[in-house]
């Protein structure tokens, strides 16, 4: 639940932000996946799977954040 709230913080369209959510996928899945793999799900092309990933691959891991203030 943690990664579809940081879906908002991605640096991508709104649209593509709705696309993610719209096919249930979590950022794990997002990131083992084949642009080529990604892009059919999405039914983008692969330009812009290769955006997705890379902002989701670049985007701060807010739940080893919190792991980390729980053990301070």
């Amino acid at each position: 639940m943690i990664f579809r709230d940081g879906i908002k913080s991605l640096a991508i369209p709104d649209v593509l932000k709705e696309i993610i959510l719209k096919h249930s996928l979590n950022k794990k899945q997002i990131l083992s996946m084949k642009v080529d793999d990604l892009a059919f799900i999405l039914e983008c092309d692969f330009e812009t799977a290769k955006i997705i990933q890379s902002s989701v691959r670049n985007s701060p891991n807010k739940s080893m954040l919190h792991q980390m203030t729980e053990l301070a």
